[in-house]
């Protein structure tokens, strides 16, 4: 890539490893890289195909986000494996400086700051924008996003990455129908810079959940049933109106990502209710931060979630909100068994599920490309020896 032979010839190494992770910076398969979150294009996307090179320098485009942290999870990730990064956050500068100066001030700073990757977290950056320094640097899209409504502008922002990660792949049938080839699966995950066990203490509840009463308020009832059976505390945004609604929602305000640790540490029961429950593998980043945290979580089962964690051994799923009533009437008070169980999802997540390990697979996509047929991509699942034989049957 001619424009990496202005700015040095040698690549940067990752940062010496923590003691948290395994390095998995330096291949897309191998012992230490034996997570379930790699389907990739059938060939090489056409726009990455010949701008490979390493990566340096970073200009990241992402909204501060209190709870789960992800776009900063994102960047200390990349700066762990030494690269230097740029955070701008252009929603906070546009509120500052109006739309105009803002997308100025963008411009600027790309110029100067001569970036060989723009890594967008889902439309944190305008198209305009984005067309604009896709033409001098290679172009990452992040996308953690369901996409349950999908239309020609996802189409059209997606079209400009040189590689969208997407933590959906259901959605990957309906975007190739549309001509793209630039789509690579990468789960969620988390930064134990953020999100980490606090010390055990009494519980002070049997059930927390954290999170919004959903677009169409399909949580408000569920947990307004659980919390006649057992104590139960909401923490979030958006409840005003369902309180009213439903007798006995005991709701608290949103909590940042150390007050999400206290509320694992005080909570017998961390439920996860996703909004969407039918699509493979996706499921809320709420499952990765409970875990992290150090939580006994109980959440809705997704297709093929035993690929990713095994039930009872990580954490316990349900199927329907009877069954997770009755789930916690057996979980509740078996607490030796609640600790073990949360002890091995947060090894679990420590070893496969980190930002660290999704950001080594996208740091080697771009330096040496992507494996040239699909088969080559199957994904390898933590505690097997083979690739999983379904994977391959992945959109």
């Amino acid at each position: 890539m001619n424009r990496d032979d202005r700015r040095g010839s040698q690549a940067s190494k990752p940062v010496a490893d923590r003691g948290e992770v395994p390095d998995s910076g330096s291949a897309a398969t191998g012992p230490g890289c034996v997570e379930p979150d790699l389907v990739l294009p059938a060939g090489m996307p056409t726009g990455l195909r010949d701008r490979l090179g390493p990566v340096r320098r970073v200009l990241f485009f992402g909204k501060s986000m209190s709870r789960t942290r992800c776009t900063g999870a994102l960047v200390d990730a990349l700066q762990r494996h030494g690269v230097d990064v740029r955070w701008r956050n252009l929603v906070t500068l546009r509120r500052w400086f109006g739309q105009n100066l803002a997308n100025r001030m963008a411009r600027a700073e790309f110029r100067r700051y001569r970036p060989d990757v723009v890594f967008v977290f889902f439309r944190d950056l305008p198209a305009v924008l984005a067309d604009e320094f896709r033409r001098d640097a290679r172009l990452v899209i992040w996308c953690e996003e369901a996409l349950e409504v999908l239309d020609g502008s996802i189409v059209d922002y997606f079209q400009l990455a040189d590689l969208v990660c997407m933590s959906n792949p259901a959605r990957f049938p309906w975007l190739r129908e549309r001509g793209l080839d630039n789509m690579a699966f990468l789960m969620s995950g988390f930064s134990p810079r953020y999100h980490h066990p606090r010390p055990r203490q009494t519980p002070v509840r049997d059930v927390a959940f954290l999170g919004g009463p959903g677009r169409r308020g399909q949580r408000a009832a569920f947990l307004a049933e659980i919390a006649k059976r057992f104590r139960t505390d909401v923490f979030g945004r958006h409840w005003e109106r369902w309180q009213g609604v439903h007798d006995g929602l005991r709701v608290h305000a949103p909590v940042d990502n150390r007050g999400y640790a206290k509320v694992c540490a005080t909570s017998k029961i961390v439920l996860g209710v996703n909004e969407v429950n039918e699509d493979l593998y996706y499921f809320s980043n709420r499952t990765f931060l409970t875990l992290a945290c150090g939580a006994f979580h109980l959440t809705h089962y997704v297709p093929r979630l035993e690929d990713v964690f095994r039930d009872e051994e990580h954490l316990v799923w349900y199927r329907d909100e009877d069954e997770a009533l009755a789930k916690i009437a057996e979980w509740v008070d078996r607490d030796d068994d609640r600790t073990r169980i949360a002890a091995g999802g947060h090894a679990e997540v420590m070893l496969h599920h980190q930002y660290y390990h999704r950001v080594a697979r996208i740091l080697h996509w771009l330096q040496v490309g992507l494996p040239p047929k699909a088969s080559d991509a199957a994904m390898v699942f933590p505690g097997r020896t083979e690739p999983a034989p379904e994977a391959r049957e992945l959109p």
